[in-house]
């Protein structure tokens, strides 16, 4: 019997255990036949890769207007942002975005894009939004987010100060999606000041919308510009006998590595503003933030409820530039090696009177290396 002739309540095991990636390959995995391709489709789309070229691609295609297998089926999201613009070389998911946009609107030419006539800043926030509307309206079974976004590239080599394009608003409308297990965000990019009335004052730090998130996350992995306690702090209304919560990690190094062998900055996040008007947000630089968050995380750990659990913050030292990785649960800290895995385990453990001394660890707010 063909594979084919099984009935659909067969298929649909059969393709889901087959899985996205096989047809990520090859999108000529696709197009078998007509049969095959409405079972393959909906397969595809349960996990997506978008930068900002896919996604400009997405957006003007019309697949995400109306209802449709990207909203019925998303899983998994990648969201990989560059700020160098959209006229980047394509990867090969964007080269394969414009044939999947040719495969469901066969009969209708995709738009084309003028990047002349708005800014790249306004294009691509404009994008996220509109795709931020979509998944937290229709998107009900997606259940792991996973973003990363650089900044622009630098006036200066070594310039440190990357230029900021990602709107807050956006961000947190992201993070309104209701089933998250698996919430990660590495975005050495900072915010862009926004004024829109509709997000009123509390539009001053995405911190509160990861917190509120605390009570169905199984996996947090941060790495933000501004960071603060609040992303550890659980909705007040959340059942605190219960957090699924087994694997959290503050990245508050903002180390970058752009040119073989050289470190071109080494930054660590700074503490969130404070809104305007309000009290005061805490200070003292680096290690009293550290401190903050390190206190905020023991009291998180002891609601985390599965086993076994990983609550971990991680730094790096001057003028070593090695990663620091402080387990919250034990008080150790281990020294991790380049190219590692927030969460892996190493082998070389410092001596553990405390933390990482004044001389090992910073709170300057960067550290060019201009001159080496």
């Amino acid at each position: 019997m063909s594979l084919l002739h099984l009935p659909p309540e067969t298929l649909i095991p059969i393709f889901k255990e087959i899985g996205s990636r096989f047809f990520h390959e090859g999108l000529g995995r696709l197009t078998v036949c007509e049969q095959w391709f409405e079972f393959a489709l909906p397969t595809y789309f349960k996990c997506i890769t978008l930068d900002q070229n896919t996604l400009r691609n997405f957006i003007t295609s019309g697949v995400t207007e109306r209802p449709s297998r990207l909203q019925n089926n998303l899983e998994t999201l990648h969201l990989e942002l560059r700020g160098d613009g959209l006229g980047i070389a394509a990867p090969k998911h964007t080269q394969e975005s414009n044939a999947l946009v040719a495969l469901t609107r066969p009969n209708e030419a995709p738009p084309g894009n003028n990047p002349t006539e708005i800014s790249i800043t306004t294009t691509l926030n404009k994008d996220l939004d509109q795709l931020a509307s979509i998944i937290t309206q229709k998107s009900h079974r997606l259940h792991t987010l996973r973003m990363r976004a650089w900044g622009f590239p630098r006036p200066k080599p070594f310039d440190n100060a990357a230029e900021d394009y990602l709107l807050r608003p956006t961000i947190q409308t992201l993070l309104s999606v209701g089933n998250l297990r698996v919430l990660v965000l590495d975005l050495s990019s900072g915010f862009l000041n926004s004024s829109s009335a509709k997000h009123g004052q509390h539009n001053h730090h995405i911190c509160p919308a990861i917190g509120a998130l605390l009570c169905t996350l199984r996996t947090l992995h941060l790495r933000l510009c501004s960071i603060c306690p609040d992303v550890l702090k659980p909705q007040e209304d959340a059942d605190m006998r219960f957090l699924p919560l087994k694997e959290v990690v503050i990245n508050l190094s903002l180390m970058e590595k752009q040119l073989p062998g050289i470190i071109t900055s080494a930054a660590h996040s700074k503490r969130c503003s404070p809104p305007q008007g309000g009290g005061g947000g805490g200070g003292g630089g680096l290690l009293q933030l550290k401190a903050d968050l390190y206190g905020q995380a023991e009291a998180l750990g002891t609601q985390m409820v599965s086993a076994p659990k990983v609550l971990r913050i991680l730094t790096h030292s001057l003028p070593r530039f090695e990663t620091y990785s402080l387990d919250v649960l034990s008080g150790k800290t281990v020294i991790l090696e380049d190219g590692s895995a927030w969460d892996e385990d190493a082998k070389t453990v410092e001596d553990e009177g405390g933390s990482e001394t004044e001389s090992e660890i910073t709170s300057a707010d960067d550290v060019s290396l201009q001159d080496e």
